[in-house]
């Protein structure tokens, strides 16, 4: 996979149809002007190849890391790929523009925190007051934040990017 600068973006993005592959509610958060929403966890290459045209193909992520993992699918569908350099953190450290929106909910990281939070307690409670086994649902949940800080991979998030509210509707008529 190449990775194409944001000058080198910016001197022909008529050239390239960019697709974001965060969730949604990432998206909706914060994303490049031009930028698609591709979900990774539901990347559909006959709807990109459709709506790529005959334009080079762009992926975009918060940093980089989705980007490699949408890479490997799509290049095994035939797709010629390429990286934006840095995708949403590089495009900000550029110093160029990014579309801002109130999120419809809490941001995914917080829903994140509280989840992990109000296992948390629950499970303290359960081993103070019914069975000390419960105090293994604490290491689990540490266990779980620590492979997320260390890896990136945080499957809590990506479990509730898919609750219902965390979906963004649209008509996928006019969705771009």
């Amino acid at each position: 996979m190449n990775t194409i600068t944001v000058k080198e973006y910016l001197a022909d993005r008529n050239a390239f149809y960019l697709a974001d592959v965060r969730t949604p509610s990432e998206y909706e958060e914060a994303h490049i002007q031009d930028a698609k929403l591709h979900p990774l966890d539901a990347l559909n290459t006959g709807e990109i190849r459709f709506k790529s045209q005959d334009k080079k193909l762009l992926l975009s992520c918060l940093s980089g890391a989705r980007c490699v993992k949408a890479a490997k699918k799509l290049e095994a569908e035939g797709f010629e790929v390429a990286q934006l350099e840095g995708s949403l953190q590089g495009w900000e450290a550029a110093g160029e523009p990014v579309v801002r929106s109130s999120p419809s909910g809490l941001p995914l990281i917080r829903q994140v925190h509280l989840t992990v939070s109000i296992i948390n307690i629950i499970a303290a409670l359960l081993a103070i007051f019914v069975n000390p086994a419960w105090a293994w649902v604490l290491v689990g949940t540490g266990a779980g934040l620590f492979l997320a800080g260390a890896t990136g991979f945080c499957g809590m998030g990506l479990l509730l990017a898919k609750m219902p509210w965390n979906k963004k509707t649209t008509d996928s008529c006019t969705a771009g």
